[in-house]
């Protein structure tokens, strides 16, 4: 039986075998905690292969002191962040419904709208790339900051910087144009 120190030290020194002990040891305990927090089964065992995907992959630079806890605790946060991505979701998807029209019915709506999609386009030209890239994950394909960060490897501030720098540099872009918009529907 291995002790949790041989499990660490075996992972860390990129042993499959240990690996293996690990994934059978705690995958179905992390998958019935994901589940519950969830509700989800794709979810759930989404958020618990990707936990091992990242535990395998970052093996040699992580800090694990108690194996179970650094696991469970990575786990906690996955469905953290889960969680956050959907309530983004919800929100965006609860304003588009209450703001934006079913369909947009004349000539004048379309080309508005045609005109903030390539304002919009514009804009996100003149970031530069790295905070295009982060506001494009973020805002279009409603990535968390987590995400954003393990895709970029990137820390989670500097993706949050990223999108603030992102956010004041379009706010201002599309300042006037927003004023447009807003009178054309209260006129």
């Amino acid at each position: 039986m291995y002790s949790d120190k041989d499990l660490i030290a075996g992972l860390k020194q990129g042993d499959e075998h240990v690996f293996d002990l690990i994934f059978k040891k705690y995958w179905k305990l992390l998958y019935k905690q994901a589940f519950y927090k969830l509700q989800s089964k794709e979810l759930a065992e989404e958020i618990v292969q990707d936990l091992f995907l990242n535990l395998w992959e970052k093996r040699s630079v992580l800090k694990i002191n108690t194996l179970e806890n650094y696991l469970f605790v990575s786990l906690r946060n996955r469905c953290i962040d889960q969680i956050r991505t959907q309530i983004s979701h919800q929100k965006h998807w609860d304003f588009y419904k209450k703001y934006i029209p079913k369909s947009i019915e004349n000539t004048q709506d379309t080309i508005v709208c045609n005109d903030l999609k390539r304002k919009l386009e514009e804009g996100l030209q003149l970031l530069p790339e790295k905070s295009r890239r982060v506001f494009q994950l973020s805002r279009m394909e409603g990535k968390s900051v987590a995400e954003i960060a393990k895709t970029l490897s990137l820390s989670e501030k500097a993706i949050e910087y990223y999108i603030t720098k992102s956010l004041k540099t379009l706010k201002v872009y599309l300042k006037d144009f927003v004023l447009v918009i807003f009178a054309s529907f209260f006129i």
